[in-house]
Order: structure tokens, then sequence, then C-alpha cells
């Protein structure tokens, strides 16, 4: 069994005070051995994942997920572009390729993009090094017949979002859902409005898109990249490690009881 992050945003819109029932910020968050929940906030995991495993749905799987297909309605065929290879980005890209999408991804380490194309299949995933390629834009649209990625899945924030303007393609759709490099930007509008392009923030989604996703996620057989699991007692040091930036997951494993 799942929780949502937003405990009562069940379908359509979020309404205005949905951070105020939100896990973890304002109300206790699931580093518990125990917690109660509303029912209306309870998602059936799905069968084919460990306990470990699920734990990693709730925000990372399911705000790609929103991207992708409730905010980017993707289609098959088209590109993805995703940054770095943390939680939600590796998410991403198992998940638009197993919907037929092509993915790039962008990372500061060669070894991060062997990784993405091993566990995803070097066929389907293109790699850029954005310190190999500072205007790494470029190499974007030179993969893409000079399109850009119908698609892209913005973590950093900061200034770099005109970067990802100018990697995406025209009217195409980029979900900010990070801030890693900066919660300010000086955004250059003259791109983003001859590029007609959209830019939506994401804050997760609700239980109706988590129910959805989970039935894919069975379907496609599709399995969280998990780059470690702590024991209760070792939060503290998995808190670390999310700071150095993993690969995919870091998960606090529950004692059984």
């Amino acid at each position: 069994m799942n929780s949502t992050l937003y405990s009562r945003w069940i379908d359509g819109a979020p309404g205005p005070n949905e951070p105020d029932y939100c896990l973890g910020m304002p109300l206790p968050g699931g580093l518990a051995e125990r917690m109660i929940i509303h029912e209306e906030s309870a998602v059936s995991a799905p069968a084919s994942m460990s306990d470990e495993e699920a734990s990693t749905l709730p925000i990372a799987a399911l705000t790609a997920w929103y991207s992708l297909m409730d905010v980017g309605h993707l289609e098959p065929g088209q590109t993805v572009l995703v940054q770095g290879t943390g939680g939600v980005s590796i998410f991403a890209a198992q998940i638009a390729v197993a919907y037929g999408a092509r993915v790039i991804v962008t990372s500061s380490k060669d070894e991060n993009l062997a990784k993405v194309k091993a566990v995803i299949g070097s066929a389907d995933v293109e790699g850029i090094n954005y310190k190999t390629y500072p205007d790494w834009e470029h190499k974007v649209l030179e993969l893409t017949n000079g399109l850009g990625a119908d698609i892209t899945i913005d973590v950093a924030g900061g200034n770099g979002i005109n970067q990802s303007v100018a990697a995406t393609k025209v009217q195409g759709v980029i979900a900010q859902v990070g801030f890693l490099t900066g919660q300010t930007t000086a955004l250059n509008l003259m791109p983003v409005i001859f590029r007609q392009t959209t830019i939506r923030g994401i804050a997760v989604a609700p239980r109706s898109s988590f129910e959805r996703m989970n039935v894919f996620l069975d379907r496609h057989k599709i399995k969280p990249v998990i780059d470690r699991v702590y024991g209760f007692d070792e939060a503290a040091q998995a808190f670390e490690h999310l700071s150095r930036g993993p690969f995919g997951k870091v998960v606090i494993k529950i004692a059984s009881v």
C-alpha cells in the first residue's frame, strides 16, 4: 500500500489549499515505523514490487508520470529530454521508453549516462554530458534534426531554463519539477513567445493519476532504480547520500514489526 503526498487531492485540478494537506510538510511524514492515513490517501501498490520498491513511487515516479502523461500528453515516437539521473529523471526515462518514446538524458558523468543506457536499453536512450557540452541545447537540437524535444523534464531550474526552452520544440512542454541550481531565473521571454513554449510547474499529482500509473508500471514490469537501501537507524546517512546526488532512489527500510 502507498500513500499519496497531497492527501486530499483525489482527481482533477488541485485546490488552492492542497499544500496544507501535504504529508511531510506540514503534516507528519512517512519516516516512521507506523503511521495512520485516511483511506482516501491510500493507493494499492503494484503487485510486482517489493515494499522498498513501492516506497519510491509517491513522489518521484508520480511526478514523472504526471509530467509525461497528464501534462505533456506523450505519444509514441516522440522525444523526451530529462535532466540528470536522479529519481524523477530515471522514472521519466523508463516510462517514456516503455510508452514507445525516445529519450535524451543529460548528466555531468559519463558513467551515469552509461548506467541509464544499461538499465533502459542503449537503443532507446541518447546521453549528453553537459560538462563536455556546456551548450547542451545545441546537442539536443542536433539529435532531433533541429526540432528539439517534445517534452522536457527540467529538474535544475535557475537560468538553465533558457537552455531548456531552446532544447524544446516549438509548442513543446517543459515540466518544471525542480530547482537544483536555483529557485529564481532570468527568463528570456522572446524565445518563449516565439517558440510558443508551455512551462508548467509540477507538484506531484492526484490519486487518480497514481492509480493509472501503477497499472502501467505493472503491465510493463518497470522496476524502480534504487541506488542504496539504508536501515531505519541510518536515516542521517541516507539523507547525506541523497544530497550527494544518487543514481535513482535512496530508500530507508522500516524494520519488520
